[in-house]
């Protein structure tokens, strides 16, 4: 079958990590780290006699921008455990300082209900009885205590509150980890399919940004390893089937 001079590729697709979708990527790069030996031309001229290359490393980075609790976790190396939710109840709090956050041991709901009381079990008003100021403010993390809160600097506390629904991600627990990817790919162009198998990837660590001023995307990379299981004449790395 004779083949077209020209392909024009604009990628796409959906990527795979060990059968799971890891959701929208913006890219899927595979590079190689390439060890090179030459030898001058000693006899004039300029230029090599010879040169040895060698393939050092080959490498997979993934854009993604699917920011889910298992892309995360394969972000940091990290355990995820499900929260279903519980109930706080009286968790003591020193007031080590006004005007700084006092971190609770969870995370707070702070759709619901919080409420705080002195160490002699008198519930303590949201605000101040006299002037009408806050007595503290409730964050996801903690309580804050102000300057003029009935509220004094080293009181001790007691704040009830619910913890919501979700996750927690333990980050650097699970080094090691490794998997298969497939790349289900599109020629946006020609609108042609083509599967790319990865055999053995091992992503390596990346980490996060908290802030953004854009729509995040965080940039996975690891390294291919040769799978030994292979049989001869099969790349041992990856292999790439696509449509004419």
């Amino acid at each position: 079958m004779s083949q077209p001079i020209q392909v024009s590729f604009i990628g796409s697709g959906v990527i795979y990590y060990k059968g799971r979708d890891i959701g929208n990527c913006s890219a899927a790069d595979i590079t190689y780290d390439v060890d090179k030996q030459t030898l001058p031309n000693y006899r004039g001229g300029g230029g090599n006699a010879d040169v040895y290359e060698r393939i050092s490393a080959v490498n997979l980075a993934l854009g993604i921008t699917s920011l889910n609790a298992a892309n995360l976790a394969l972000l940091n190396n990290a355990s995820v455990t499900t929260l279903t939710g519980q109930d706080v109840t009286d968790e003591a709090i020193t007031v080590s300082e006004l005007d700084r956050l006092l971190r609770v041991d969870h995370m707070i709901d702070t759709a619901q209900a919080v409420t705080v009381k002195d160490a002699l079990d008198a519930a303590v008003p949201a605000l101040h009885s006299v002037n009408g100021t806050p007595n503290y403010t409730v964050t996801s993390a903690g309580i804050i205590v102000p300057t003029g809160s009935e509220i004094e600097a080293l009181d001790e506390i007691k704040v009830t509150y619910k913890v919501p629904a979700g996750y927690l991600l333990q980050a650097l627990l699970t080094f090691g980890e490794e998997g298969d990817v497939v790349i289900d790919g599109l020629n946006d162009i020609n609108g042609k399919r083509h599967v790319i198998d990865c055999w053995r990837w091992k992503p390596s660590p990346t980490g996060i940004s908290a802030i953004t001023t854009e729509f995040a995307t965080a940039t996975v990379t690891g390294e291919l390893l040769s799978d030994e299981n292979k049989p001869a004449g099969t790349s041992k790395f990856f292999r790439i089937t696509a449509a004419s």
